[in-house]
């Protein structure tokens, strides 16, 4: 891990922030990467079954605009990918549970602002 803050501003945004709707999120989706449309294209198709309430369709929309914030602004996903490298390498609980505390503080600090459903 870098000892330097992490300043989730310091890279330009790939995609502006979409609005929580379907279209909007698959849309960016698409744009951040195309390989994840199948897998956003499939969930929504299991939301959208007969058994669904309105609850799997919140969920799904939460999920993949966290999805979306974690990796349309390049250093957010990039100190993301460092982190899930440093969580896999601790060789001490209390390395893991720095590494936890500083992923934590990074998702939030990125989803607190999403206008969720």
């Amino acid at each position: 891990m870098s000892d330097l803050p992490f300043n989730p501003e310091s890279s330009h945004e790939l995609v502006p922030r979409p609005a929580v709707t379907v279209d909007a999120l698959r849309a960016a989706v698409v744009r951040l990467d195309p390989a994840q449309t199948v897998v956003f294209d499939r969930e929504l198709s299991e939301v959208n079954s007969p058994a669904s309430s309105d609850l799997p369709l919140r969920t799904f929309l939460t999920r993949w605009a966290v999805w979306v914030e974690r990796y349309r602004v390049p250093a957010t996903a990039a100190r993301i990918r460092e982190l899930e490298v440093a969580m896999g390498a601790a060789k001490t609980d209390e390395e893991a549970r720095a590494v936890a505390i500083e992923m934590s503080e990074l998702l939030h600090k990125v989803s607190a602002d999403l206008p969720l459903p």
